[in-house]
């Protein structure tokens, strides 16, 4: 920065004796008045980030730092053109003009610490970039406009914990607040309750404090950091119950940008950075915007077609347990347990991903073409060690509803399962057509 090449203390003033204030300033050509004039943007921009909603001081003051940018270039050279004159003339260190250079240099590193801090705050902030830069960035994040309703073609792909638009509650309020805490009502109030009777009188009130610390304490925390998070063909939202919207386009997400944390804590870097903190699904949140930030899921999701001509469902081969993919030309079986081998197969990429299952995956290959499923499937099949057969040389065990068990043989094996009630049409059509 400027104010680091900039001397602490100049040479003492030994020429151009008798020289005004007045006069250096006149020999700047107008360079004393530009910096002047950067005093009082600087200090409000530095006011702004300086406080705790600073954000919100962005955007009401949305000419901040348009106006501090555009005047960079002149106060810039400003700076350059008072610090080779004050070396070159030894200027005394008390001369307005350098005094006043040296604040704004100040001010200026200040700002650029600020700014890259704030800026941390919502992106990675590269290194190397100048204060101007910084500040057009974290301006162009602070007022883009981030809108939780959906835009003109966009489709959902996961809302909460619930896939599409049905909505499981239950489920999704245990997602949004985490149930460890039930370990603390169960064990931890029985234990408060206990010192509470056993306690002193003039321990009472302390015990009583920390009864309703105990019980209420957890779940409020769980409140606080609890939210909604929706997946779209576009974008991941996650809207906290206290706090501002986030928003990620999944384009802007790289490879390594998806991870979890301590089983629900989901973290996702693109142009912005997107935090989850108490998702009890984040796992399969995760897996969802692997699979739908890169090929060949980037923009499936746009049709608002999933393939309903497969059945995913749990099932054993022999002993073997997996999940079948049941479709108009045969079935294929993956093993339990190959979840990341499945998503690499599908991508093409490795991933730090843990704790889901195949079946995961090929629910999200559903909003793919036919064609494109079943090439999916089958470097899945290679992938994983399992296997494919076709309709033409298995047969269909009739017997039960498809609810309650599927039957398939080939030769000595048999591959057993059952389809949840959404999928239970699709298998009874495919099955019709079945050798039997």
């Amino acid at each position: 920065m400027l104010s680091r090449a900039m001397p602490e203390r100049s040479r003492p003033s030994t020429a151009l004796p008798g020289l005004t204030v007045a006069d250096v300033e006149r020999q700047l050509e107008g360079r004393a008045e530009v910096l002047a004039a950067a005093r009082r943007p600087y200090a409000e921009l530095e006011k702004a980030l300086s406080g705790r909603r600073w954000r919100r001081a962005l955007t009401r003051r949305p000419e901040l730092v348009p106006a501090l940018v555009a005047e960079a270039q002149a106060v810039e050279e400003a700076l350059e053109r008072v610090q080779r004159r004050a070396v070159q003339e030894a200027w005394p260190d008390d001369t307005p003009v350098l005094k006043a250079a040296r604040e704004l240099s100040a001010r200026r590193e200040r700002l650029t610490r600020l700014a890259r801090r704030r800026l941390e705050v919502l992106t990675v902030a590269p290194e190397g970039v100048s204060l101007e830069e910084l500040l057009t960035r974290l301006d162009a994040l602070v007022s883009q406009e981030v809108r939780w309703a959906l835009n003109p073609g966009e489709v959902l792909v996961y809302e909460a914990v619930a896939q599409g638009a049905q909505e499981n509650r239950e489920k999704r309020f245990r997602a949004e607040l985490p149930a460890y805490y039930g370990w603390i009502w169960c064990f931890g109030l029985p234990a408060t309750l206990a010192a509470w009777v056993l306690a002193p009188p003039g321990l009472k009130s302390l015990a009583i404090a920390l009864f309703v610390g105990t019980g209420m304490g957890p779940p409020l925390w769980d409140l606080l950091r609890s939210g909604h998070a929706k997946l779209t063909s576009e974008r991941l939202l996650w809207k906290p119950t206290f706090g501002p919207l986030q928003e990620v386009r999944l384009g802007t997400i790289g490879d390594g940008g998806v991870r979890v944390e301590r089983t629900w804590d989901l973290r996702v870097e693109g142009e912005r950075r997107w935090h989850a903190p108490a998702l009890r699904d984040a796992a399969e949140l995760a897996l969802l915007v692997e699979l739908h930030r890169q090929p060949p899921l980037r923009g499936a999701a746009r049709t608002g077609v999933r393939l309903d001509s497969v059945a995913v469902f749990p099932a054993m081969l022999g002993k073997r347990k997996g999940f079948c993919v049941l479709g108009p030309q045969g079935l294929s079986f993956i093993p339990e347990g190959k979840g990341p081998q499945a998503l690499r197969a599908v991508t093409g990429h490795p991933s730090a991903l843990r704790g889901f299952e195949s079946d995961r995956v090929l629910d999200a290959l559903r909003w793919l073409p036919e064609a494109e499923f079943d090439a999916c499937v089958m470097r899945m099949v290679e992938a994983t060690g399992g296997l494919a057969w076709s309709r033409a040389e298995a047969r269909y065990v009739p017997g039960s509803p498809v609810w309650r068990r599927i039957r398939i043989e080939r030769g000595s094996l048999t591959l057993t399962g059952r389809v949840r009630w959404e999928q239970q049409e699709a298998a009874e059509r495919l099955l019709r057509d079945w050798p039997r």
